[in-house]
Parts: structure tokens; sequence; C-alpha cells
């Protein structure tokens, strides 16, 4: 299908989590933008999250690389005082809900977004976290924006997990990390695009686990990389069967950390090279 016949679609765009794959996600916004591609809804989990929110409240993709550009660290890390978490060590972390704050990260998400109610948003978009709660995957496409993005942000340990009313959350990429049903199921599409950032240990060779330090949780978060990537596979296999198209795009990325948010623009230029060579060919 050519780029001109795809502007004919309804062309959904799923996000997919990936730690600091907000970079990446943004590289693919600014090729579908030079394409001429205008999606009618967004989606997304963890990173996938930040991005789907920002493009469909209307932010062009320049605007969301020089937000992320100029990120950093300081700007989300907010960790709790160390004496608690000194006191929660002592009790074997019982009622510990985490060491960030989280509250930087939701300002800084809230800042930069020009409306705060889902219902505001130019394009629908669809957020997908963990409700720990109640034991089930939430989908978010009503209430505040900032605290949708913010409980499918939430890395275990890392960030105290978040409170929306009487729920506790976790990130979405935990149980969802591409959400092609929870945007069929609110947004009629034909063709899905699905931005993915794979699991490094995916990629890694045969028991490769066995030779790094503490083999055995290497399993464990093994196990659960490759339960996410089957649950996306039978999302697509179902989506496709039922005659909507998916287009994959899976950039090679470089590892983006809290303290590596530099490598950040060659991720974002990795993913557009990606996207625009797809294209274009």
């Amino acid at each position: 299908m050519t780029v001109e016949e795809l502007k004919n679609k309804r062309i959904g765009v799923v996000f997919s989590s990936g730690f600091f794959g907000f970079f990446a996600h943004a590289g693919c916004l600014k090729a579908l933008e030079e394409l001429g591609i205008k999606p009618v809804g967004y989606a997304g989990t963890s990173s996938g999250a930040i991005a789907a929110a920002f493009a469909a409240s209307g932010l062009s993709a320049e605007r969301i690389s020089a937000i992320l550009f100029n990120l950093r660290k300081q700007d989300f890390w907010d960790p709790e005082p160390w004496y608690k978490t000194a006191v929660s060590a002592l009790k074997l972390f019982r009622g510990s809900l985490g060491y960030l704050e989280g509250v930087r990260f939701r300002n800084l998400v809230e800042y930069n977004l020009p409306v705060k109610q889902f219902q505001e948003l130019k394009t629908p978009c669809v957020i997908v976290g963990a409700n720990i709660t109640k034991k089930r995957r939430e989908v978010f496409t009503t209430g505040n924006i900032s605290d949708a993005v913010q409980a499918s942000g939430t890395i275990p340990w890392t960030f105290k997990m978040k409170k929306i009313g009487e729920d506790y959350f976790l990130d979405g990429g935990l149980i969802d990390k591409a959400p092609l049903d929870a945007l069929r199921a609110h947004v009629p599409v034909d063709v899905i695009l699905v931005h993915y950032i794979s699991s490094r240990e995916l990629n890694e060779n045969s028991n490769s686990f066995l030779l790094k330090k503490f083999s055995p949780q290497r399993a464990y978060g093994l196990s659960i990389s490759i339960a996410r990537h089957e649950h996306y596979q039978a999302q697509k296999n179902l989506a496709e069967q039922q005659g909507v198209m998916v287009i994959e795009l899976k950039p090679d990325l470089p590892a983006v950390t809290p303290d590596s948010l530099q490598k950040g623009r060659e991720a974002f230029d990795r993913a557009y090279e990606k996207a625009i060579k797809h294209f274009k060919r």
C-alpha cells in the first residue's frame, strides 16, 4: 500500500512501551508528519503513552522533540528522603510504594500538554495502565490525561505506585506492551501502524541469560518479555483476521537511560529514518 493510498484510510497509531522509548516514538511522528499521514487515533503504554498523549493533543513532532531533547534527569528524578527508604528497607519494604515520588514526572507531562482532559483532545487517545487494586488492565479514555500517563508509566520500584481514587496503578507495559485491542475498541480504524520497541532480551542468543549475574532473575524477566510479546502477537493476528491491516515498524535503537539521555537524539534519528525508508520503499 502506497503512502497516497494510506492517506485515504483511517489510520490508528500504537506506541509500545520501551523504557525511554518516547525519543524513538517522536522520530516516528516526525516521519508521519513529513509523509502527510494524519492518524485518526493514538494508543500507548508507558513511554508510548507519553508520545500518544502529546501527539493526540495536537503538539507537532518538532515541539515534542524540543521537549524531549531538553529533558534532564532532575526534571523527573525526585527520590523520597533517604531515611524513608532506610525505614522501608528495615521493614523489608512492606507497604512501600516505590522510590521516586513521581510528582516531577506528572508535572512535566501536564506542563507541556495544551489540554488537561481526554475530552479536550484534538484526536482520540487511548492509554493503558495496570490496575493493581482491581487486578486488571485499565483503559483510560476519559478524565485527566496526566494522571493516566503517570499511571501507565509507573515503572515498578523506580516510581511510587500511582493512586487514582482508591486504586493503585503500575506500568501499563507490564500487561499490554502495544495495545491494539484497546485502540480498536475505542477508535474505528482500517490500518494500525505499530511503532514497536522490542525487549532487548528477546533479541539475544539462546540461553544468554546464563552468562549474566543473577541468572534466575534474568530468566524470570525474559519470561515476562516473552509473555508480553506473545500477547501483542495475538492482538495483531486477531486484528488482521478481522480485516484490519497492521504495519509494524521495529527500529534498532540505542539503549537510553536516565543517565544517558544524550542518546535520545540518536534513537529519534534512527526511528525517523526507519519510518521514512519503510514508506518510501
